[in-house]
């Protein structure tokens, strides 16, 4: 019989146990643990845990990006654990396009007749149940967690990454500023900034149609609140047809994509006060902190990602900046706070002296490593893994 909604919500904030773990957090740990030798799929293939992947961000599967041994086929996708299989169906995964790349399913009790969990795209989800945790003190630890032991310069390399991660962000913009002048490429560049990964498909239609010498004429002659408020109704019109509508009620007002639009009408405001030109802004002339991109709707760690994905990687593309302004702006950075998929490499890389990624330009170094090692089961070959 199924849990249900109610009870599976209950499950997920950990009011029921299931066979061997008290809650479901006690079971993404022992996941997290990366299970050792084969395992068994509920249909009775062979399985073995290459990374167990990183922890998500609480907007979709559990963990990203996990390498998976299926009897010799090695499969690499988001892993989703319940402590219950109703579980999938209580929080409607089954029909959540979020999900349809899941490569397991994590349960410690499989309390329906099911060997394989289903998605609406057809697809046959492989179902693992997992047994209790391992005893304290077991549990995956990498290479790289031994890195300072063995002297390798942890910051430096990560700084290295951070900086190869800044080009990599500027040669975007220069294909982006292929034809079009450099305030249209900031704001563009600003607008996915602010809109963030889960509005990509809105931020790229957006982008598209973004002029800013038109969104400049369209509030021409308005000043203060009348001003914002025209500058906002322009960009909103970029949105493709029903985006904000969809977006209704999957999340919280202020992560809305017209209320994001709202954060960068305050942004144009600043930059291109009235009867500015519709180049590069003076505010944001070189030396600029990431308190030039902070306002009304737009914190401190908002403001950095904006200075981080939009600002100087437009600056370096357009020449707004010089390389050397860039590299001085991007180490100046401060970190805008770890992001999940980051917790286990801050855990396991991290010294007692210091936080580890203290700068957003050591941040970024850690996502890349992330990004180009970690999430390709290339465990101990990346720059911080200690020789031999």
């Amino acid at each position: 019989m199924s849990d249900g909604p109610a009870a599976g919500a209950r499950a997920r904030r950990g009011g029921r146990a299931a066979p061997g773990f008290a809650d479901e957090a006690a079971l993404a740990t022992a996941w997290a643990a990366a299970p050792t030798g084969t395992l068994r799929l509920a249909d009775g293939r062979a399985l073995r845990v290459v990374f167990p992947g990183m922890p998500g961000d609480g907007t979709g599967p559990d963990f990203r990006d996990a390498m998976l041994d299926l009897e010799g086929d090695l499969v690499r996708g988001d892993v989703e654990v319940h402590l219950r299989h109703s579980g999938w169906f209580a929080h409607g995964h089954d029909r959540d396009p979020a999900y349809a790349g899941v490569a397991l399913h994590v349960v410690a009790a499989n309390d329906l007749p099911l060997a394989a969990t289903p998605h609406a795209s057809g697809r046959r989800v492989p179902l693992l149940v997992l047994g209790p945790p391992p005893e304290p003190g077991a549990g995956f630890v990498p290479p790289c967690a031994f890195a300072r032991a063995a002297g390798v310069d942890v910051a430096g390399r990560l700084r290295a990454m951070g900086q190869r991660r800044l080009r990599m962000k500027a040669n975007r913009a220069a294909l982006l500023a292929a034809g079009r002048a450099p305030g249209d490429v900031l704001l563009a560049l600003a607008a996915a900034a602010l809109l963030g990964p889960a509005h990509r498909a809105a931020a790229d239609a957006a982008a598209a149609k973004l002029r800013l010498a038109a969104l400049l004429e369209e509030a021409d002659g308005l000043t203060g609140e009348a001003r914002r408020l025209a500058l906002a109704g322009g960009l909103r019109r970029l949105l493709p047809t029903g985006a904000a509508s969809a977006a209704a009620g999957r999340w919280r007002p202020a992560a809305a994509p017209a209320k994001r639009l709202e954060g960068l009408a305050q942004l144009i405001d600043r930059w291109w006060p009235p009867g500015s030109s519709p180049g590069w802004p003076a505010v944001l002339a070189a030396g600029a902190g990431w308190r030039a991109a902070a306002g009304a709707g737009i914190g401190r760690g908002s403001a950095i990602e904006v200075f981080v994905n939009a600002v100087i990687p437009a600056a370096l593309a357009t020449g707004a900046w010089s390389e050397a302004e860039a590299e001085a702006a991007w180490a100046a950075l401060p970190s805008p706070e770890t992001y999940g998929k980051l917790r286990p490499l801050e855990r396991w890389l991290g010294g007692k002296d210091a936080a580890l990624f203290a700068s957003a330009g050591l941040l970024q170094g850690g996502l890349l490593l992330q990004a180009d090692y970690c999430a390709k089961g290339a465990c101990g070959r990346c720059p911080l893994s200690p020789p031999g």
